[in-house]
């Protein structure tokens, strides 16, 4: 028995040792989305896709620390299962001086231009008059989805195709490209002011040789109950031995509002610049797609878009948004999708998109989330007898830790 004790003490630190130290978690996620053109219930268009999520945690030394995640996607018609590694990383902490190396997020400081999952390695110092970050990137391992780079007509082609399990290489990886990125921000300047910038190039490490560089400008002015976002982005393009500029800017003003239960009013301005008449002016090419609206999601180049948004918490355990967003033409020749068809170039206003989301987290570990919302040509002067497009989309997601 007094063997025994010292044993057992022993095995039971041990183990509290390792539930520290090492960390597990499965995150399962399930979609399913409607669509159906001008409210015909007869041709409904129904797909259903999903993700199996395990991650892995555990301490490097007394300044590391590994992160490992993967997914296993799935989708139907056809049934495809696709395997990806997501954010793999590690991180070394030494006080002012953080590294991070592996697959990690990186978004420049309006998300508009690079957004996502990259393969690199990024030094971050910390001070007390700000934070200055630089960041070295890769995208050509990445899986393709995923990425979401469509800066070609080709790549954006390539970028809708199905996985060829006998084109593996040809079908799953995502086009080369090489980033880098100096960064600073500071919170709160005088007192005052947020304030992040970035110098953001991108070089071509495939065959179209398109390379862009970004000089990108985020400030945020808080106040009481109102909070005032502001932004610009200045590109240069670099194709065919042609150097083009173009930009975009981003305007937002945020009102809380004085209540219980925690709700804000936002409304919202993008511009991204489209072709000019005299072609001095390029349209606006971001690195990664990242989509604008729920249902149009549209490419952000050559548009712009107004937004209002109600958001807040309905309950204890239920949030939920309203947005509208009205979408403009900047060109005629940038945007070419729905409702423009090849019949019909003509006008600027696309119409408005309507979308509502409500999401219920029924426990710690288990949510639900619920959005619906239609696109309205009719209000536009590009195709206003365009059928009417109506989306509903249903998430459940499960978190084990």
């Amino acid at each position: 028995m007094k063997k025994t004790l010292p044993l057992l003490a022993v095995v039971f630190h041990l183990c509290a040792f390792s539930l520290h130290a090492f960390d597990f978690g499965l995150v399962f996620s399930q979609d399913a989305g409607f669509d159906i053109p001008a409210f015909d219930f007869e041709n409904i268009g129904f797909d259903i896709s999903g993700s199996l999520m395990p991650r892995f945690t555990m301490p490097l030394g007394k300044t590391g620390r590994l992160y490992i995640s993967a997914a296993i996607n799935y989708k139907t018609d056809p049934f495809v299962i696709i395997p990806e590694l997501t954010r793999t990383d590690v991180n070394f902490n030494f006080g002012n001086v953080n590294l991070n190396i592996g697959r990690m997020f990186y978004s420049d400081p309006l998300g508009i231009t690079a957004s996502g999952l990259f393969d690199g390695a990024r030094v971050s110092i910390i001070t007390r008059n700000g934070n200055v970050r630089a960041t070295g990137l890769y995208t050509g391992f990445l899986y393709r989805e995923r990425a979401a780079i469509t800066m070609t007509t080709d790549e954006l082609k390539s970028g809708n195709m199905e996985i060829d399990y006998d084109d593996f290489a040809n079908t799953y990886f995502a086009p080369k490209r090489i980033l880098a990125a100096l960064e600073y921000d500071h919170p709160s300047i005088a007192g005052f002011v947020g304030l992040k910038t970035s110098i953001l190039t991108q070089f071509d490490a495939g065959d179209e040789n398109l390379n862009s560089h970004y000089l990108t400008v985020a400030l945020s002015v808080p106040g009481k109950s109102v909070v005032l976002d502001l932004g610009g982005c200045l590109e240069l393009i670099e194709y065919n031995d042609k150097v083009t500029p173009a930009f975009a800017a981003d305007i937002g003003l945020t009102f809380i509002l004085p209540t219980k239960l925690e709700k804000h009013i936002k409304l919202s301005g993008r511009y991204s610049s489209g072709v000019s008449e005299d072609e001095t002016i390029g349209a606006f090419l971001p690195i990664t797609t990242v989509s604008q609206g729920e249902i149009a999601q549209a490419k952000f180049s050559g548009l712009s878009l107004l937004s209002l948004d109600f958001t807040g918490r309905l309950a204890k355990l239920v949030s939920g948004n309203l947005t509208f967003t009205y979408f403009i033409r900047n060109d005629k020749g940038t945007y070419r999708y729905y409702p423009v068809t090849e019949e019909n170039f003509d006008g600027f206003f696309l119409g408005m998109e309507i979308f509502g989301r409500l999401i219920w987290t029924i426990t710690s570990g288990i949510r639900l989330n619920l959005g619906t919302g239609v696109f309205i040509p009719a209000l536009g002067d590009v195709a206003p007898e365009a059928d009417i497009l109506w989306r509903t989309k249903l998430n459940l997601v499960i978190s084990l830790y």
